[in-house]
C-alpha cells in the first residue's frame, strides 16, 4: 500500500504544477481512464447472445447534481441506449436509417430473475480491476501534465 500511497503522491506533485483548471481536467480524464478500465473488465465478463449488452457497456460522467463540489464521478455502465446509422437500400433507393438499441435487461443478467441465475460481470469486473484501474489514473495523469506542461512552454 505504500507503493500506491507513493505513486500519487507523485501524481499529486506533478498536477501541482499545472493552473488549476488544467488540474480539474487532468483529473476528469483519469478518473474516467480508471473507470474504462472497470468496463472493459466488464465487457471481457458479460454473457454474449446478440452481442447488444457488451456493446452497451461502457462509462459515463455522474451528473454534477449528483456528485459533491470539487469532486468527479463515473461509472461503468451498461447504458440504456446504443444509437446509431446504418445505410439501406430498399428498392434501389438508398438511404440511412438511424436506430436506437436499448439493453434494458442488463440487471436482470447481472442479478438474475425467478426464472434465470445471475451471471454477474459488473461485480467482478469492480472486484478484479482495482490494480489496473490505480494504475490507469495514475499513467493517464502523469502522461497528461506532461503534455500540458509542454503546453504551457510554447
Amino acid at each position: 500500500m505504500a507503493n500506491m500511497t507513493e505513486s500519487f503522491a507523485n501524481v499529486q506533485k506533478a498536477l501541482s504544477k499545472l493552473p488549476t483548471h488544467l488540474q480539474d481536467r487532468v483529473v476528469v480524464g483519469a478518473t474516467r481512464a480508471a473507470a474504462q478500465v472497470v468496463a472493459d473488465e466488464a465487457k471481457q465478463n458479460v454473457p454474449v447472445d446478440t452481442g447488444l449488452l457488451k456493446k452497451s457497456i461502457g462509462v459515463a460522467q455522474a451528473k454534477k447534481s449528483d456528485t459533491k463540489l470539487g469532486h468527479v464521478k463515473f461509472y461503468a455502465v451498461a447504458k440504456s441506449k446504443i444509437r446509431g446509422t446504418s445505410q439501406i437500400d430498399v428498392g434501389g433507393q438508398k438511404g440511412k436509417l438511424k436506430y436506437k438499441i436499448h439493453a434494458w435487461y442488463a440487471h436482470m443478467v447481472e442479478f438474475g430473475t425467478s426464472k434465470m441465475a445471475a451471471i454477474p460481470f459488473m461485480r467482478p469486473a469492480f472486484e478484479n480491476s482495482g490494480e489496473k484501474s490505480v494504475s490507469a489514473f495514475q499513467e493517464y495523469a502523469l502522461k497528461r501534465v506532461d503534455k500540458e506542461i509542454t503546453k504551457l512552454k510554447k
